[in-house]
Formats: C-alpha cells, sequence, structure tokens
C-alpha cells in the first residue's frame, strides 16, 4: 500500500498558537488555577493529555472566580470577554489572529449600522463569539439551502465567513445573496490553511483510492475536508484516532491518502499512517526487510554504526589509521546509553512522538535492558586498551548518562524544580553531542598524548558539531509530544524559527571548520569527505521545511545513515 500524507495535515498556526500559550502559561506557574473558557481546540486527545497537566475546561462563566482562564482558540463574544474581566481573574487570550481579523470586520461595519451575515456552522463556538459583534444585527447562514427571506434590502450588508467554512459553499451563499441585495459588502474570510487543505485534498482524492482524515469528530474543518474528498468521488474515512481504522475495508486499497483537521496533532497522525503501513504491508520478503531495517533502527543498532563510523572520521582527521577497537567503544557506548534512556523515558514524550517506538520497549524492556547493560560492561572492558584516562572518562560519561534520566527522591530538597539532570532545560542535546564527541575525537588518542594535538580538538568540534544538529532537528520533529510532557528541549526553549536558524548556522560553521582546517594543514585532507554529509544535512533539511511530518524511524535511517557513510568514506578513501 502506499501512502500520500497531505503537507498541511495537523496543527495550523492559530492551534499550534493556542496550544503552545497555554502549555508556555503552565511552565511558568501564573495564578492557579488555569482554565480555558469552552474546549481549548476541537481534539479530544489533546484536551485530555491537557487535563494531565492540569488544565481543566469550563462550560459555564459563572464556574470561573479565581485563577487564570484561557480564552480559546475560537474566541468568544465582546459580552463574555466583559463578564471575565468583571470577575478580576487573569485572561490570556489565545483567539486565532484569524478569528480576530473577522471579529474586528464585523465591529467595524456593525458601527456603521451595516447588517452581518456571517456563514458557517450556527452551534460553531466561533461563530456564535462572532455574532457578540454584530450589535446592528446580524444573521447566520450554514448553507445556500438556508438563506432567509426576510433578509434586509435596504440597508447595506457586511457579509463575512467561519475562518474553517468550505471555499465553495461560501462563493455559493454570496452569489444568491448578491441577487437579494447588490449592496453587499463581501469579506472572504476563510482562513488561507482552511483554503490550502481543501485545495490539497482535492487534488489528493484525484490520486487515491481512499482519504482518510484524521480528526475530531467535533471539528468542523475536519467535517469539511472529508467532504471535500467525498465530492471528488472518493470514499472518505473521518476516524479521531488509529484504533478507528477499518483494516478489512482498507485491505485491498493500493493507494491510500491521508490529511487531518487544524486540530490534530502529528502524534495522531503518525500513529494513523504507522497503521495503515502494518495493514498495507503483506507477508513476504518485504515486510521482512522492513521489520528488520524497523528493529535495528529502534533498538539504536543503527545509532551504534553511526557511533562507530563517526569515530573513524575522527581518526582520519587527526591522521590516524580508522582503528576497530575504538570504533567498537563507541558503537557500544552509543548503544548503551541511548538504549537504557529510551528504556527509562519509555512512558514520557516517545508515546506521543513514536508510539510504536513506545510500545516496542514496553513490549521487550528486559531483553533491551539486558542488552544495554551488557553493551555498556563491554565498553569498558575494550576501553582498557586505549589507557586508564580513557577508561575512567568513559566510566564516567555512563555515569552521567544513567544518572541523567535517574530522578532525585522527593525527600532530597523537594521545593528543587528539577528533578533529574533531564529536567534541566535545553540539556539534552549538547549533552548527547558532548558524549558522542568525545568517544569519536578523545578517548581513542587520551592515552597517547604525544599524538593529542589542535586536529583533536577540531575533530572533536566538528564531531559535536554533527551530532548537535541531528539531535536538534530531532527535537524539532518531536516538538509537540515534548511540549505535552513539558520537556524543555532546545527549540521549546528558543523556539522554532530560531532553532531553525541555529541549525542553518551549524551546517556553514561546519563547513567552514573543515574547509579552512584542511587549508591551514590543521586535519588531513580527509575531513574535505564530511562536505557531502553536510551536504546531506542540508537536503534533508529542506525536505523537513517543505514537510514538518517526516517518518521518525525514516529520519533515524536518513541522519545515522549519513554519518555511518562518513565513517566508510573515511575508511576507503
Amino acid at each position: 500500500m502506499k501512502i500520500r500524507l497531505a503537507k498541511t495535515a495537523g496543527f495550523c498556526m492559530g492551534v499550534r498558537r493556542a496550544v503552545d500559550m497555554v502549555l508556555d502559561l503552565q511552565r511558568t506557574k501564573p495564578p492557579q488555577p488555569i482554565v480555558t473558557y469552552g474546549p481549548l481546540i476541537h481534539n479530544p486527545q489533546t484536551l485530555a493529555l491537557l487535563k494531565t497537566r492540569g488544565i481543566k475546561e469550563v462550560k459555564c462563566l459563572d464556574e470561573i472566580s479565581q485563577g487564570t482562564v484561557v480564552i480559546r482558540a475560537h474566541g468568544i463574544s465582546p459580552q463574555e470577554r466583559d463578564i471575565l474581566k468583571s470577575k478580576g481573574v487573569g485572561i490570556i487570550d489565545a483567539t486565532c489572529p484569524r478569528v480576530s481579523r473577522v471579529q474586528a470586520v464585523i465591529k467595524k461595519y456593525a458601527a456603521k449600522g451595516h447588517f452581518t451575515v456571517i456563514v458557517g456552522d450556527k452551534d460553531h463556538p466561533e461563530v456564535r463569539g462572532l455574532m457578540g459583534f454584530a450589535l446592528a444585527g446580524g444573521v447566520i447562514i450554514p448553507s445556500v439551502n438556508n438563506i432567509p427571506e426576510d433578509l434586509p434590502s435596504d440597508r447595506e450588508i457586511c457579509v463575512v465567513a467561519q475562518t474553517t467554512q468550505e471555499v465553495a459553499a461560501f462563493d455559493q451563499i454570496v452569489e444568491q445573496l448578491r441577487k437579494i441585495n447588490p449592496n453587499i459588502n463581501v469579506f472572504n474570510t476563510i482562513c488561507d490553511s482552511t483554503r490550502r487543505r481543501q485545495i490539497e485534498v482535492n487534488r489528493l482524492a484525484n490520486s487515491v483510492e481512499m482519504v482518510v482524515v484524521v480528526g475530531g469528530k467535533g471539528s468542523g474543518n475536519t467535517r469539511r475536508l472529508a467532504k471535500v474528498a467525498e465530492s471528488q468521488g472518493v470514499k472518505a474515512l473521518h476516524i479521531e484516532t488509529a484504533d478507528e481504522l477499518p483494516a478489512n475495508e482498507l485491505a485491498d486499497v493500493n493507494v491510500v491518502g491521508v490529511t487531518a483537521g487544524a486540530s490534530t496533532p502529528n502524534w495522531q497522525i503518525r500513529r494513523v499512517i504507522e497503521n495503515l503501513r502494518q495493514v498495507g504491508m503483506r507477508p513476504g520478503p518485504l515486510k521482512t526487510l522492513r521489520d528488520i531495517s524497523d528493529t535495528t533502527i529502534m533498538t539504536y543498532c543503527w545509532a551504534a554504526a553511526a557511533g562507530a563510523g563517526l569515530t573513524a572520521a575522527c581518526l582520519r582527521m587527526q591522521g590516524l589509521p580508522a582503528a576497530v577497537l575504538p570504533m567498537m567503544v563507541s558503537a557500544l557506548f552509543v548503544f548503551s546509553m541511548h538504549l537504557l534512556n529510551r528504556i527509562q523515558e519509555r512512558s514520557g514524550a516517545v508515546r506521543f512522538n513514536t508510539p510504536d517506538i513506545a510500545a516496542f520497549y514496553v513490549e521487550h524492556k528486559k531483553l533491551l535492558t539486558g542488552l544495554g547493560l551488557s553493551a555498556s560492561i563491554a565498553a569498558l572492558i575494550l576501553s582498557t586498551q586505549l589507557g586508564v584516562i580513557s577508561t575512567l572518562l568513559l566510566l564516567a560519561m555512563m555515569i552521567t548518562g544513567r544518572l541523567y534520566t535517574a530522578p532525585l527522591p522527593e525527600r532530597f530538597m523537594p521545593s528543587l524544580k528539577w528533578r533529574s539532570l533531564k529536567d534541566l532545560p535545553g540539556s539534552k542535546t549538547p549533552l548527547v553531542a558532548l558524549g558522542w564527541a568525545t568517544c569519536a575525537a578523545a578517548l581513542p588518542v587520551l592515552g597517547r598524548p604525544e599524538i593529542v594535538g589542535p586536529h583533536t580538538a577540531i575533530a572533536f568540534l566538528v564531531a559535536a558539531g554533527v551530532v548537535f544538529w541531528r539531535t536538534a532537528l530531532s527535537d524539532l520533529l518531536d516538538i509537540q509530544g515534548d511540549r505535552i510532557v513539558g520537556r524543555e528541549t532546545i527549540p521549546i526553549i528558543m523556539g522554532v524559527k530560531n532553532t531553525r536558524k541555529l541549525l542553518v548556522a551549524i551546517l556553514i560553521y561546519l563547513g567552514c571548520l573543515i574547509v579552512l582546517s584542511v587549508i591551514f594543514g590543521l586535519i588531513s585532507g580527509t575531513g574535505l569527505i564530511l562536505l557531502i554529509n553536510i551536504l546531506v544535512f542540508a537536503g534533508f533539511f529542506i525536505v523537513y521545511k517543505k514537510r514538518h511530518l517526516v517518518d521518525r524511524l525514516m529520519f533515524e535511517a536518513i541522519m545515522d545513515g549519513n554519518i555511518i557513510i562518513a565513517g566508510l568514506l573515511s575508511v576507503f578513501v
């Protein structure tokens, strides 16, 4: 089965902004309790996760008397806002900027005495909020068949649309309204995200046999996506979770399209894609090969090979042969540390970012723990051949790695905010980069002080930069799940845009460092091979920017495979 994913699937700008605002608010300890007036967004699974973070929903203004109130992404009426202000509570406005624009249009023309027509669903919270701005009178029109006969013909009319309305339906209603009263001011306030999604679903439906639409059953924009797909003569399945996928209906489908509503988080889309892949993967050599490759990546065997490859590249940059012993020590260290830490955090963000991997670790916990501990012991034994200093440093790195996820008991310093090293904001990426780079560039030569020099420092910086880049991009892909569980990674601290700028800067830094070091004879000319890998990273980054939702296992395969290739080229070129 071929799976074609819509580029615009998942959170829109307004929804992402609202979720980020409320999670950032919860992180900064505002006046308690934190409540949202109505559901923040139309996705039951996301709302349930927010509730686990202490962010509850109230349906009535009478339930609010203290704390901080978050105004939902759909916005509220000015009358409701006045009531909130009178209660003296803290107010955080998470209204989508696109909705705020519609509110401003209605308010402006209502002040001129214009009658307001809102094209949208009568029961949708956004529309109810918009009607509160129509102080000169107004009406809601859900479809072309529901245009009232008593529309004023002697007054100017302001026509707007619910931001998630169907484009074709809005155009049809406007055409009929012009026949009733040509003196109308039309504002197509359907947001660009909604318009792009509907156009894309139209195109997608023409190239697949079935379209799966993922999103809340109460989400108007999600329902419309299914409707748009069906209008092209293609069957559309509107589901909330991967568990709702009907395997029997999908068994004979060769090409399926996947899209999602504006309130659907990435982890739900990933689960659906993974389930579709399992349904569509028929027994045979290809399935066996895919299962083997997935297991290799999930258990960090592939990352271990990347650790060995990075070590080979660092040795060659220092003018040394790519010796097997230090490559094995690096491979075993990377394998054990990543594996054991993943086992420790399997109930954290991994549940949302990579649910298939989380399930794998739960099922095979004992076996994987044994493999991880055995690899640690083997790495320490082999490191004794590199010298006492290398062994002690590796032991210190292993202890730090194990302490990274180990929580400090509550009885010790109960007021301490950070209960473990992983709670330190932004700690994950630099620590991973430091560990890999130390193993790859420093451990092999520390026992031989006569060959340590500037080339060692440069090899360390290159290795650290490569691993930092790889890990920071991984954090960008996982930002939604990390936010939900409260993990403060670099993209969450710096923001997505600034992190992207940082990644571009690192690639430029790596390229310049390698080229200049070779020119000035500080490292071996073999280091120029790494420029190929930097170009591969840059290409993947461009793909990521155009299509945010990337298959996580494929990401690991490409990123670590690129480092493995660097090692192979360093050895044989």
